[in-house]
């Protein structure tokens, strides 16, 4: 790791509250998949955690949330839903980072964003 390294920030694809109830075999199918995506995610975050508090480092994470209402359709609508539900959740993370820490970079991080968006 970076010695300057003292914070990351990641975002999980999958979350195991995306998982619903299959309604047919193509949607059993396809839950198989995403249970282990979704569960590998997850470990892969606790061992990073683990990796670190190991290392004697103090490095901040920082994980911004995944929404559960986002399925697994193959949809324009579901893409955007996505986008905008990314948008959201990062941006809620982003304002309480702000207030914890004060971190002008942030605040330009965001700044920019919004005027990118």
């Amino acid at each position: 790791m970076n010695p300057d390294l003292n914070e990351v920030w990641g975002s999980r694809i999958l979350d195991i509250k995306q998982i619903r109830q299959p309604e047919n075999l193509y949607d059993a199918l396809n839950d198989q998949v995403m249970l282990f995506a979704a569960t590998t995610s997850e470990d892969d975050v606790k061992l990073f955690n683990y990796k670190v508090a190991a290392s004697g480092r103090d490095i901040r994470g920082i994980e911004i949330p995944v929404e559960a209402n986002i399925s697994y359709h193959w949809t324009w609508e579901n893409l955007d839903r996505s986008i905008e539900d990314g948008y959201r959740a990062t941006n809620g993370v982003l304002s309480a980072y702000r207030n914890t820490t004060g971190d002008v970079t942030v605040a330009k991080l965001l700044a920019a964003s919004n005027d990118a968006a």
